[in-house]
């Protein structure tokens, strides 16, 4: 059924990491874990300047592609894809020896 108006995002369902005053700042996160579930279907640009985590839970969503830029997180040694939506995956994920 369309929507006929507009409705904003669900409050609950929206989570900042940090500020843009503190990313403008230089503030660095410094979660090694990090998981992301619920239906999602795309994931932000920003995920990938996450260097630092070392695991990443992507399972039970809706994601149909993973870009490329995971390879930018060089620390990741666990990776959860599974209960997705996925029709291929990137190549730059076999150059990612310590998953």
């Amino acid at each position: 059924m369309p929507k006929e108006k507009y409705d904003p995002p669900d409050p609950r369902r929206i989570y900042t990491i940090m500020s843009a005053e503190e990313v403008a700042n230089g503030k660095k996160s410094h979660w090694a874990e990090l998981e992301i579930s619920g239906r999602v279907r795309s994931l932000s640009t920003s995920l990938w300047s996450l260097t630092h985590l070392t695991a990443l839970h992507l399972n039970d969503n809706n994601l149909a592609r993973i870009p490329p830029d995971i390879a930018k997180l060089h620390n990741l040694v666990y990776l959860d894809l599974s209960s997705n939506k996925l029709r291929s995956l990137p190549a730059e994920l076999g150059n990612m020896v310590s998953l």
